[in-house]
């Protein structure tokens, strides 16, 4: 029966992407790729999703996964799996979470140990998974010479924060303890990820720098990064919010999905009512954006008032949101690679991470691209861009591995 609707879905999809053109940004560097994934895959899997949703097949967040993964498969399965040549590649569990291990034949026979490296997709918590990422993790392992570990984390609105987080905790712990079984050296261990996955490795990242007695993180490289849920007014998101290749609209359902799954409270997280007069007056509203404070008042958490919603208190939790981290939390994090995107409502999120962790001392490569667009590394192989961020990210790696 589900597969049924999957298929009734990717045909209706093909069909509405008829009427999901919309204009292209000026500097856009390759539009067609643009309007592909606007058009075709998100806007229209949206769309889809809620028509679903509404005909009573599953709920919006359920159909708008099961829509995009197949859409994305079709592209998989053209590509074949040649990718994978010079690879082990093993499904395993690590303290009971599900990874894809990536492992290079000269690193398995390689007399000494090799770097290693933990990848957390990206999807909003909510869709993607190790498959649709399969091809950039294989690369990444390939051009590296490096074991890459996938997480495949427990995925949102079934499974609320911190479900992802904690996956995504346990996974590194396993691998860092364990790192000899694949060969790999446990002092040259980064971690990484995209759009909510950069969210997962910012969080772990400063979770694992205050617990003693694991091997410290080498590295932790960040792209187009989601890291806070306290401001949609920032630039970016006034700027970019209306693309479809990630709205406001569908960054915030993300952000309810993973927070508490009650997308009733969208219109005011729109409004930038979720916070209360204390936040918006506070040090962490300077920490998204300081022009809107002109002098924060620090405050403690646990005086702060809520306004009535479903764990909103979490917002300011940084294993949720890596950017509401106190300035002495950020001193000591490993060197740190960010980049960003111009169209991209998540851009600045990435900008003042970067700068934060700047001064707090720690070492930050920020990597920005001018022409490209939210989440564009998912076509590395097919648009130059994207292409070329991927051998920076790749570089970079290379150097700090």
């Amino acid at each position: 029966m589900a597969a049924k609707a999957a298929l009734v879905f990717v045909a209706v999809a093909v069909l509405l992407a008829y009427y999901c053109d919309q204009p292209v940004p000026e500097g856009i560097a390759e539009p067609r790729m643009f309007a592909k994934v606007q058009g075709l895959l998100f806007r229209t899997a949206l769309d889809v999703a809620r028509i679903g949703q509404y005909l009573g097949i599953g709920t919006e967040a359920q159909n708008f996964r099961a829509v995009t993964a197949a859409l994305l498969n079709v592209g998989l399965k053209l590509k074949g799996s040649s990718y994978r040549d010079g690879l082990k590649v093993t499904d395993t569990m690590f303290n009971g979470v599900k990874v894809r291990v990536y492992e290079p034949t000269s690193a398995v026979q390689s007399s000494s140990k090799v770097p290693g490296l933990l990848y957390f997709h990206g999807g909003g918590w909510v869709i993607c998974n190790v498959d649709i990422y399969d091809g950039l993790t294989a690369h990444a392992a390939k051009q590296l010479g490096a074991v890459v570990v996938s997480v495949d984390y427990r995925q949102a609105p079934e499974h609320v924060f911190p479900a992802a987080f904690d996956d995504s905790v346990a996974a590194t712990k396993f691998f860092l303890l364990n790192a000899e079984k694949y060969n790999v050296d446990r002092t040259r261990i980064g971690i990484s990820g995209d759009s909510a996955g950069g969210n997962l490795a910012a969080a772990v990242t400063l979770v694992l720098a205050k617990e003693k007695g694991l091997p410290k993180l080498k590295t932790q490289a960040l792209i187009y990064p989601v890291l806070q849920a306290i401001n949609f007014n920032t630039p970016s998101y006034i700027a970019h919010g209306h693309l479809n290749t990630l709205s406001t609209d569908l960054m915030i359902s993300f952000w309810l999905w993973y927070l508490n799954n009650d997308l009733s409270f969208k219109k005011v997280f729109e409004a930038n009512n979720h916070t209360g007069v204390q936040i918006k007056k506070s040090q962490y509203a300077g920490y998204a954006d300081p022009k809107m404070v002109d002098t924060p008042v620090k405050i403690k958490k646990e005086n702060i008032k809520f306004p009535e919603i479903p764990n909103i208190a979490t917002i300011l939790d940084p294993r949720f949101a890596p950017l509401m981290a106190d300035d002495a939390d950020l001193k000591g994090l490993p060197p740190t690679y960010v980049m960003t995107c111009e169209y991209d409502v998540l851009r600045d999120d990435g900008v003042m991470y970067a700068r934060r962790l700047g001064k707090a001392g720690v070492k930050v490569d920020y990597d920005h691209y001018e022409h490209g667009f939210h989440p564009f590394l998912m076509q590395f192989d097919a648009y130059e861009l994207a292409g070329t961020a991927v051998q920076n990210f790749l570089a970079y790696l290379k150097k700090n591995l």
